[in-house]
């Protein structure tokens, strides 16, 4: 008979950073829809719960000792990736205030949704149990489906909800049977029993169940972080997605399936360590190459980003190569490297959407299109992202075309801006483990990627003056809101700032990993 002897009262307070925005969740869910300002008032409550959110993570980091309550680590690794999912949902909050009333789609139910993904994220990071970790991955997949299909009217929309659905189940059964098969080989589904099993488990007659186990889970985890080969549908997912779900998927989705990533394999990667090298070698060559090549090819701004963020999964596994040798290192130059993708890409998006025109406000001025049949759902509202729209933009907005460079530029590694020490110190532990082929290759695909990222920078200020748009058509561009520039300034100041002062971040990092490893 299992019997748990918990303590409640502790357990809140530490599970209270992810805690608290499932409860404002539900406050937005049953009491948003009955006031007649539901968006003002959902986005209020979304905003004060991130802030606090982030005061209690921070507060739960200092005093973080490590203790496993239940199924739940509270140590400062699971505080450290809160706070960069909670960073991630104040930028994604403050862009889409804006966003959403102009597309038509500002309903309460959004920001509920957004605040449910961090606390399966809470759980994802936080679970040293496999079955927790499944279950926080389901509830933050969930959410995302939906929010995929926000816009309804949107073709591309709903297209991009139901791909990610199919993918998502994918990756869930995948999971589940993994996690089966690691029980059915080892008699437990604990984190922790898991890794003091070491190589123990990797032999005898129940191996086959382990690799298979082990194999399938990755398999699933892989699908959520966009690994090739189940990268599929993942940048017609990108594309199709409101913009702003989109930065949340790229950015926290993303840090998410890479911290539950780690925890696996923490406890999994004994059992073979030469596999597990080997295994992580040709999926990070594979997918540098396929994410940047693909990249190459893309008109559109958000396929693009969605192929690059491809590629930046691959460099981010580029230090598991040595991670059976210098674990705690390399878990700080991935967390270094997560907390630099998401300051660059969220940068990058919000960018785009200062610049990026809709087609409601290309229609401002003119007629009002014809009322729809009664019964019908009315025309949506749809993105220009096309690269042709930055044409003049570097002359017009020069503010934005300047910020949007030096994003471009941290994105393909070019210092001394904040992706280059994030690439740096991650390639920095491959040499040290010895595997200069694989840097070899990383090198090379950043060269690819410097081309298609100098491509929309090209364009802002080389396009050429007969497609520049006329003083005229400045009316016609979406006006930055103070709370989109206030996102692109604290981007743009910590991509610069911390490309040039790195190393007290990095130690805060590494300070997070250490205890958690040991």
């Amino acid at each position: 008979m299992i019997t748990f002897n918990l303590n409640w009262y502790s357990m809140l307070q530490q599970i209270a950073p992810w805690g608290v925005p499932l409860c404002a969740a539900l406050l937005i869910l049953f009491v948003g829809p009955f006031l007649k300002k539901s968006h003002l008032f959902s986005f209020g409550v979304a905003f004060v719960t991130a802030l606090v959110s982030i005061f209690l993570a921070w507060r739960g980091w200092i005093e973080a000792t490590g203790d496993a309550i239940g199924f739940l680590l509270f140590d400062k690794f699971t505080y450290l990736f809160i706070l960069f999912f909670l960073l991630a949902l104040v930028f994604v909050l403050l862009l889409s205030h804006s966003y959403l009333k102009s597309f038509g789609i500002a309903r309460p139910e959004y920001y509920a949704l957004l605040l449910f993904m961090v606390f399966g994220m809470g759980c994802m990071v936080s679970g040293s149990n496999l079955m927790v970790i499944f279950l926080g991955l389901e509830i933050m997949s969930v959410s995302v489906y939906v929010l995929c299909g926000f816009q309804r009217t949107n073709v591309l929309c709903v297209e991009a909800s139901l791909k990610y659905f199919l993918v998502g189940a994918f990756a869930s059964a995948f999971l589940l049977l993994g996690i089966a098969f690691i029980y059915g080989a080892t008699n437990t589904t604990d984190i922790i029993a898991l890794h003091q099993s070491g190589a123990m488990t990797f032999s005898g007659d129940t191996k086959i169940y382990a690799l298979l186990g082990l194999s399938l889970m990755v398999a699933g985890l892989a699908f959520k972080i966009a690994i090739v080969p189940f990268h599929f549908w993942a940048p017609d997912v990108y594309e199709g997605a409101p913009v702003v779900v989109t930065t949340f998927m790229a950015t926290a989705v993303k840090a998410a399936g890479f911290a539950a990533l780690l925890r696996i394999i923490w406890a999994l990667f004994q059992w073979d360590p030469v596999l597990f090298t080997k295994v992580v070698w040709i999926g990070s060559a594979l997918t540098m190459t396929v994410g940047n090549v693909a990249a190459l090819l893309q008109r559109n701004l958000k396929r693009m980003l969605a192929y690059s963020s491809v590629a930046h999964a691959g460099y981010a596994l580029i230090p598991l190569v040595a991670f059976p040798q210098q674990s705690s290192a390399v878990v700080a130059s991935i967390g270094f490297y997560l907390l630099t993708y998401i300051l660059m890409t969220v940068g990058a998006f919000a960018v785009l959407i200062a610049l990026i025109p809709s087609e409601q406000s290309e229609r401002e001025g003119e007629a009002p299109p014809a009322l729809p049949v009664e019964g019908a759902l009315p025309a949506p509202i749809k993105e220009h992202c096309d690269m042709q729209y930055l044409r003049g933009m570097g002359v017009k907005k020069p503010f934005l075309g300047f910020v949007m460079t030096v994003f471009l530029l941290s994105l393909a590694g070019i210092p001394p801006t904040m992706g280059f020490f994030g690439k740096y110190y991650m390639f920095l532990q491959a040499v040290q483990a010895g595997s200069i082929w694989l840097v070899v290759i990383g090198l090379l695909n950043s060269v690819i990627s410097v081309y298609y990222y100098l491509g929309p920078v090209v364009v802002m200020y080389f396009g050429g003056k007969e497609e520049t748009r006329t003083q005229e058509d400045t009316s016609t561009w979406l006006t930055s809101p103070a709370a989109v520039t206030a996102v692109i300034w604290i981007c743009f100041l910590s991509v610069s700032l911390l490309g040039l002062f790195p190393s007290n971040l990095l130690e805060l990092i590494q300070s997070s990993t250490v205890a958690w490893l040991s």
